[in-house]
């Protein structure tokens, strides 16, 4: 195992640490695809279906375990003991779709046609699409999210240090693994739209279980320049009546549904109210004279 490889593999790891413990910290899962979730455990179980046989080494082994134990509590966690947001139809039917494509390519892209072959072909051909449901989830709503620019970082990481370690493994060991190559640069090239969506998209985030608006990502120079590079461009962001916040201006005005069900919570900002889209804003009435 060459560095590249060992880097990735731990950077992987960290990117669902910093998962799970964002979401226990905010107590939340919202803005999280459960979709891509859920076809992420099913790539780490079709994978690792040699889990004991044959005994590779114990790193190997400790990896494959922390690999399908953290992808199967994070979806234990969104279903029973955190909210999360609703899928969208689209969202539906592009995950049936990738599995029905990953279904078809696993029996056309393998190297031997055996259960464990193919399921493993499945896996690599799986996991490069796995985002897709996110990107949905980020692009068609201004949901807030508990995703942060760490586990960006880290996931972002585990791919680009893969790319090294094709190389380093062509040169130096004369080992080339096109299917893994190829669906690999596919899922570096959606991990970089899943980054810039969400910068450019997200207007808003949970921290603590509270709601802070776009404001707050005036503070970072990257997201700051990428607003900057959006205003010059004539980008705004548009209301979506369907999402669980609208935010009109500096105001943050939660749906009222969202609020209801206890899945976001108002922030208790000085100076700032948030009220529903319909409420209607009443001018104070005007003092009486007290002079005469």
């Amino acid at each position: 195992m060459n560095i590249f490889r060992l880097l990735g593999d731990l950077a992987h790891v960290a990117s669902k640490c910093i998962l799970i413990w964002s979401i226990h910290r905010n107590k939340s899962a919202e803005g999280i695809s459960f979709l891509t979730q859920a076809m992420y455990a099913l790539v780490f179980v079709t994978r690792y279906l040699d889990l004991f046989s044959p005994f590779v080494s114990l790193y190997n082994t400790v990896m494959k375990i922390l690999y399908i134990a953290s992808a199967l509590y994070v979806l234990g966690v969104m279903r029973w003991l955190y909210p999360h947001s609703r899928e969208s139809r689209t969202a539906w039917q592009a995950t049936g779709i990738i599995l029905g494509s990953s279904v078809i390519a696993s029996l056309i892209f393998n190297y031997r046609f055996t259960v464990t072959e193919i399921l493993w072909s499945f896996s690599i051909v799986l996991e490069a699409f796995c985002v897709i449901p996110q990107l949905i989830l980020l692009r068609e709503t201004t949901t807030p999210t508990v995703i942060t620019s760490y586990y960006l970082l880290a996931l972002g990481s585990y791919r680009a240090l893969y790319i090294p370690n094709w190389i380093y493994r062509y040169l130096l060991e004369n080992t080339l693994d096109p299917i893994a190559v190829v669906f690999g640069v596919i899922q570096t090239a959606f991990y970089l739209d899943f980054a810039w969506v969400y910068y450019t998209r997200q207007r808003i985030k949970l921290r603590d279980g509270v709601l802070v608006d776009s404001e707050d990502y005036e503070r970072g120079w990257l997201t700051r320049w990428l607003r900057d590079k959006a205003d010059d461009t004539g980008l705004q962001p548009s209301l979506n009546s369907g999402s669980a916040i609208f935010n009109l201006g500096s105001a943050v005005i939660p749906d009222e549904a969202a609020l209801e069900e206890g899945r976001i919570i108002l922030p208790a900002a000085e100076g700032r109210v948030a009220s529903p889209p319909h409420a209607e804003t009443l001018a104070p009435a005007p003092a009486a004279n007290a002079s005469g």
